[in-house]
């Protein structure tokens, strides 16, 4: 693939992701995909296998009342299938705190 090409299925990707389009997502992440999440906070870790990451993301929509967002700030692909996406994470205000 080129890198427009990468590009193009990373941004897809976080345009399903904050639609909730499941089949697309289901479509875009491998099976055997893994997903880490930096910090200390009861969702930081590795979540193993697309099931597990679709998984995490479903406690990231429950937890912010379905606010949760990704916006996507920087991506660099090339044409060997390397692609890093540098995103802000943002949700909307909560009356209750988060059960995480």
């Amino acid at each position: 693939m080129t890198a427009d090409e990468n590009a193009a299925i990373i941004r897809r990707g976080y345009a399903a992701f904050n639609s909730g389009d499941m089949n697309t997502l289901n479509e875009l992440f491998d099976e055997n995909a893994v997903w880490h999440t930096p910090g200390r906070s009861s969702l930081a870790g590795d979540h193993q296998g697309r099931e597990a990451t679709f998984a995490y993301f479903g406690q990231l929509g429950q937890g912010t009342g379905g606010s949760f967002r990704a916006e996507l700030q920087q991506l660099l692909a090339d044409d060997d299938d390397c692609v890093v996406g540098i995103h802000r994470n943002t949700a909307g205000a909560r009356r209750q705190a988060p059960r995480w």
